[in-house]
């Protein structure tokens, strides 16, 4: 659902749901298919399912050098560069990094259990790749 200001979606794997999803409308990704890998990031300080719209080596060395370190950094932190990654938190109305939150929806843009969602879904695309497959995310 686009309400304009977020949109909301559903998360499923190999065609079975596992959660919902929502982003803020001016930040969300086009539709399509992209690679998902999983990146170190700085900001959360430990590696994060990220969405690759570029190369994630070229990503580690170029974008992540431009994003300068937050003072605090929570679920809800909106951070300062655009990266878009799978993330737990709780809203998406005030997000301009590009997440894609991950929860529980109860109200437009809005999620409950983050962490339980973003958890589950992290394990499972970390043990993917580390089996040497890809992690495709595609958005309709």
């Amino acid at each position: 659902m686009n309400n304009g200001r977020v949109i909301d979606g559903i998360l499923k794997i190999n065609g079975e749901k596992v959660c919902h999803t929502a982003e803020n409308a001016n930040s969300a990704l086009s539709p399509g298919t992209y690679n998902i890998c999983i990146h170190y990031c700085k900001q959360h300080g430990r590696r994060m399912p990220m969405v690759e719209i570029e190369d994630c080596d070229l990503l580690k060395e170029d974008e992540c050098s431009l994003c300068d370190q937050l003072e605090y950094v929570s679920p809800n932190t909106d951070l300062p560069s655009y990266c878009p990654m799978l993330k737990a938190g709780n809203g998406a109305y005030n997000r301009t990094d590009g997440s894609i939150l991950l929860g529980e929806s109860i109200a437009p843009g809005c999620l409950i259990h983050p962490q339980k969602h973003f958890k589950g879904v992290y394990d499972r695309i970390r043990k993917v790749l580390s089996r040497g497959n890809n992690v495709v995310l595609k958005i309709e």
